[in-house]
């Protein structure tokens, strides 16, 4: 099985640059001529089409907006008015 995927490893770049319907009968001559690296292949295309929490672009982390807690905060300070932690008794 390592073999296979490393050959569908080899053949992902190729594939995932075609067109739809040359993907489509490509896979299909695949199916006919090798189904368990034909399985492999459509695995890691599947795995690449979906939508990932991770594939965002950076700049977007930290646009208007998105601010990070903390952000605009010096080192040290806190968001909190003086004299919110002390007690009073």
């Amino acid at each position: 099985m390592k073999t296979c995927l490393t050959h569908a490893l080899h053949l992902f770049d190729a594939y995932s640059d075609m067109a739809d319907e040359e993907q489509s009968a490509a896979l299909a001559v695949l199916r006919r001529t090798d189904p368990t690296l034909h399985d492999a292949l459509v695995h890691l295309l599947v795995i690449d089409a979906l939508d990932h929490e991770m594939d965002v672009p950076p700049w977007s982390i930290h646009a208007p907006g998105n601010a990070m807690p903390g952000d605009g905060v010096p080192d040290g300070a806190t968001k909190e008015p003086a004299g919110a932690r002390t007690r009073h008794a």
